[in-house]
């Protein structure tokens, strides 16, 4: 089916990953016009400047206001919630009601996907979790499984090492869910079924290819360990996400759980008001940002790894695109998917990133400054 080039897309969420998806979707001739949305009049406005097109117009939009999101929902191609998860369903219910597509950039959990013959019957897309990990992680996935006969594992680093001078405790993306997800416990998937491991465990130095090298990762909890075993085609027997996390992170991260600042509204919200956001950092960090997927299994009879990642230099993404190298590869991520969805290159009903034909991603990667590599190595018999 071929696209509409009219498409009206509604954007919730103008942080630092929203911006960068609305910057791509407002270059490409498929969209016709974009709301960017966000509780903060003042976001919106920013995140309508830096697209630097007369498609964009702003909306001062509350998202705990259910009448108007349906009325800002109304109307458009596709709605993308680039804001908190904790909003996915509602926004899929205002989506599914006014006839129209949706994607977030982190979901994936089963109460979302239990609506998948809902939207089957109606005839509509809802592509969960599509932005760096969830999102392109889970397409490397999909890409190095295509080239197995069989999948045994599939592991995937996180292998942030961002560094300030000026703030102690850093988040490149929502303070609120990095907090929330490194403190609890994380989940694995192990010969068949879940199990969940403690925050902080499983800690390994992991060797990510240059420049980022060897990095501190642990568990942490992931939607891509929840999906991947039911949905990459091929059932691997084990599945984790490791997320590089820094010594005084993990100490921060470690007082934040013990002391329950993350139960309690008040500390909760006095805590996260010190953060400083994550759209504030361009040009005032170093390091980079990297997501790697490490597939094993076998191909033709013998044993293969097969790594795919990429990885974005802070301080080059300020320079080039004003932003985070963690912000570029998420929303670019997220604009990728967007694109599939208003060219209807996904069937019907509710699907995630490792259910998608990887091609079609990985072609549209191409001319967005993500550089995406990958490694495999073939074990020989030696007789």
């Amino acid at each position: 089916m071929v696209a509409k080039r009219d498409s009206r897309i509604l954007l919730l969420g103008c942080g630092a990953v929203g911006t960068v998806a609305a910057r791509h979707l407002a270059a490409s001739k498929l969209v016709g016009s974009l709301t960017a949305a966000d509780v903060s009049a003042d976001r919106a406005k920013a995140t309508v400047a830096a697209t630097r097109s007369k498609k964009v117009r702003p909306l001062a939009l509350d998202l705990e206001d259910d009448g108007a999101l349906r009325d800002a929902v109304r109307g458009t191609s596709l709605v993308i919630n680039a804001a908190l998860p904790k909003y996915n369903l509602a926004i899929m219910a205002a989506a599914l009601e006014a006839d129209v597509d949706y994607m977030d950039l982190a979901g994936g959990g089963k109460d979302q996907l239990a609506l998948d013959p809902t939207w089957k019957r109606a005839g509509r897309t809802a592509l969960l979790g599509m932005g760096e990990d969830p999102g392109l992680g889970n397409v490397f996935a999909r890409h190095a499984a295509d080239g197995m006969d069989e999948v045994d594992a599939v592991k995937i680093r996180d292998g942030e090492t961002a560094r300030s001078t000026e703030h102690p405790f850093i988040c490149l993306f929502s303070p609120e869910v990095f907090v929330q997800e490194t403190i609890e416990p994380a989940i694995v998937y192990e010969d068949g079924k879940w199990s969940h491991v403690p925050p902080f465990s499983g800690r390994e130095e992991y060797p990510f290819p240059a420049p980022v090298g060897p990095v501190p990762v642990y568990h942490v909890n992931h939607e891509e360990v929840e999906t991947i075993p039911k949905f990459l085609g091929k059932r691997p027997a084990y599945v984790d996400f490791k997320l590089a996390l820094l010594p005084d992170t993990v100490r921060t991260l470690q007082f934040v759980a013990a002391a329950g600042i993350m139960r309690d509204p008040g500390l909760r919200r006095a805590f996260l008001a010190t953060i400083p956001p994550p759209g504030s950092l361009a040009g005032k960090i170093t390091g980079y940002a990297s997501i790697l997927v490490e597939v094993t299994g076998r191909a033709d009879g013998r044993d293969v790894t097969y790594a795919v990642w990429s990885s974005m230099d802070h301080v080059r993404a300020a320079k080039r695109h004003g932003t985070t190298g963690t912000a570029w590869l998420t929303g670019t991520g997220a604009a990728v998917g967007a694109l599939l969805l208003l060219e209807r290159s996904a069937p019907p009903g509710v699907l995630v990133p490792e259910q998608l034909d990887p091609k079609p991603v990985l072609e549209r990667l191409r001319g967005r400054d993500v550089e995406v590599r990958e490694r495999i190595v073939r074990e020989r018999a030696l007789t």
